[in-house]
């Protein structure tokens, strides 16, 4: 591959990073338009409280959450700019040199983190790097708390994707300081639709896959130089989606390339080639988390949305296969849109009950063929319900529960108690005081900024939803001077340069809205994200376009949602009826 050196100060015509449809995309051919750039904000009143984009503002919703149960029953305001002792010291100079100097790459050698953390609490560790480390050592003691020397081994010094998130992380701190939100050195995962190919033609695919791919897909020995590339720059996690990954030849290869390396994978399939043996050879492989999309707990309806008879059978026994699998993880992905919309409730019990670890909630956004299924998005209210259903799951501890929309993170802040868990990234939660500041930094809206996607052929994108915003290409220039040097870096990293009420929100630094919302709406990067409840008056001017366009017809209406009188202090909850569909399906199992 073609390496090409960049600086920061080179000019975008330099970049091979772009604004374009491909040729294969419905964007394409509804000629689907995007802003290069994104317009500055004109609104001249900076307040969190202004009414201008919502009939609800983000000032008012704060003000109103500010009282959150604990589990003695007492209440606290809720502080937003809560600071945790340890961005005290992140936020020092020396300890900035400090960090730089324990993570830097050493030939022939691990960073001294690694060196560290693998010799904490050891005893089979040899003596002179113990006593080497001894003050670095005192200083993990002081900052685990009551965590137990063995839980710390386990989750942390023993993972080896979290010990590459810690180097990635403190590179980052080094490099830029503390940033809300963090900018980042690296990523800290990507997401790699593996293939354009896919058995089924689903209804909202984001990837416009097909049962051909495309022509220009890179070939094994890219994809391997690919991952030993981005594990020369410490990124801890890839998840491998599609098309349909599980049938490309390539991704036992891959996989096995990535467990050399310690890096955490994951597949996301429609789990309908799944088998005993080919979640063994997974397993074997290195990955530990294998997701399976089921869109509604009625067999006729998810196959009339993937197109394929039978298929709710062959996904549901694919999900079986990856439970009995010692070794893999499951989670239920389920993207929400107003045809699922009343089945949420079943569809957290259905994951419960076939033994899956979490639910991924994918927010739906019109994106290759989801654009001809735009008007069955939900509504900033429907999305509210939603989003308060998710967490009071996420709170009781029955199941863990992931959401690409970033509005979690602000309704974990106002709804659970001060000690409850708190979604901290797209990719994950924790509990605690931690877990708040934590969020700050990484929280909310990660794209190009925390995460990218990899696609098909090479392109490198912020988000698996934003097609059309090409970083670069890894057949012109490395993958970490395409992730460091695009024009999109600036939209995507300072999210001052926000617009709508994104702008000016109270919860910003937890959430700034859905960037892909933002652009497949409004066609441009820091547009306001209408999915919001503050950004309301946006999604009702995107109603009133959409009926100036279409003529919509009797049986294509938009469920009634509450009207403000109903909001309650906030919004009321979304009391759904129970539809599940029958107990989860039994029986042998034949590879």
């Amino acid at each position: 591959m073609a390496e090409r050196s960049m600086s920061p100060a080179t000019a975008h015509d330099e970049y091979d990073s772009r604004t374009e449809t491909a040729g294969h995309t419905t964007a394409f051919k509804l000629r689907k338009q995007y802003r290069p750039d994104g317009a500055a904000s004109d609104n001249a009143n900076k307040s969190a409280a202004r009414q201008d984009d919502g009939l609800v503002n983000s000032q008012t919703y704060a003000a109103q959450s500010r009282h959150l149960r604990q589990g003695s029953g007492q209440t606290r305001p809720l502080d937003l700019d809560y600071r945790h002792p340890l961005e005290n010291w992140l936020d020092r100079d020396f300890v900035r040199r400090l960090l730089r100097f324990i993570s830097r790459s050493r030939r022939g050698r691990k960073t001294i983190i690694e060196e560290v953390l693998e010799t904490y609490g050891n005893p089979r560790a040899p003596r002179a790097p113990r006593l080497l480390y001894w003050p670095l050592h005192k200083f993990i003691d002081r900052m685990r708390g009551s965590v137990s020397l063995e839980t710390f081994r386990t989750r942390i010094s023993e993972h080896a994707s979290t010990v590459r998130g810690l180097v990635a992380t403190a590179r980052s701190v080094a490099e830029f300081g503390l940033t809300v939100p963090q900018r980042f050195s690296a990523p800290l995962f990507s997401v790699w639709n593996f293939t354009n190919r896919c058995n089924l033609r689903c209804q909202h695919c984001y990837q416009d896959a097909d049962r051909d791919g495309l022509a220009n897909e890179l070939t094994l020995p890219e994809k391997l130089e690919l991952v030993d590339q981005m594990a020369a720059q410490y990124v801890p996690m890839i998840a491998f989606a599609g098309g349909e990954p599980t049938i490309s030849p390539d991704l036992l290869p891959v996989l096995r390339r990535c467990q050399r390396h310690g890096i955490h994978t994951s597949v996301a399939t429609h789990g309908g080639t799944m088998t005993p043996r080919l979640a063994g050879e997974i397993a074997a492989a290195g990955a530990r988390y294998v997701e399976i999309s089921l869109d509604s707990v009625h067999p006729a309806k998810h196959d009339a949305f993937r197109g394929q008879p039978g298929m709710w059978h062959r996904t549901v026994r694919g999900m079986r296969c990856v439970v009995q699998q010692p070794g893999l993880r499951l989670g239920v992905a389920m993207c929400v849109h107003q045809g699922n919309f009343d089945e949420i409730e079943d569809m957290l019990q259905f994951a419960v009950d076939i033994g899956a670890s979490c639910v991924a909630h994918f927010n739906f956004i019109p994106v290759g063929r989801g654009l001809e299924m735009a008007d069955r998005d939900l509504t900033p209210r429907q999305r509210e319900q939603l989003l308060r259903v998710f967490n009071t799951w996420m709170q009781s501890g029955r199941i863990g529960v992931i959401s690409t929309a970033p509005q979690l993170g602000r309704v974990c802040l106002s709804e659970a108690p001060v000690e409850g868990r708190l979604s901290c990234s797209h990719a994950g939660s924790g509990g605690g005081a931690k877990a708040k500041a934590v969020a700050k930094y990484l929280g909310g809206c990660g794209a190009g900024r925390t995460y990218v996607c990899i696609e098909p052929n090479g392109d490198i994108t912020p988000c698996v939803y934003m097609p059309q915003r090409i970083l670069g290409n890894i057949r012109r220039r490395r993958f970490i001077d395409i992730f460091r040097h695009n024009e999109f870096s600036e939209l995507l990293c300072d999210r001052g340069k926000l617009t709508g009420h994104c702008e000016v929100c109270r919860f910003k630094n937890y959430c700034g809205g859905c960037r892909a919302r933002a652009d497949s709406y409004f066609g441009a990067v820091n547009a306001a994200d209408p999915g919001c409840l503050f950004n309301e008056k946006h999604w009702n001017a995107v109603l009133v376009q959409r009926a100036a366009t279409k003529t919509r017809s009797a049986d294509d209406v938009t469920p009634a949602c509450p009207g403000e009188d109903e909001l309650g202090p906030i919004i009321r909850l979304y009391d759904g009826t129970r539809t599940h569909a029958g107990p989860v399906p039994t029986g042998p199992l034949r590879a």
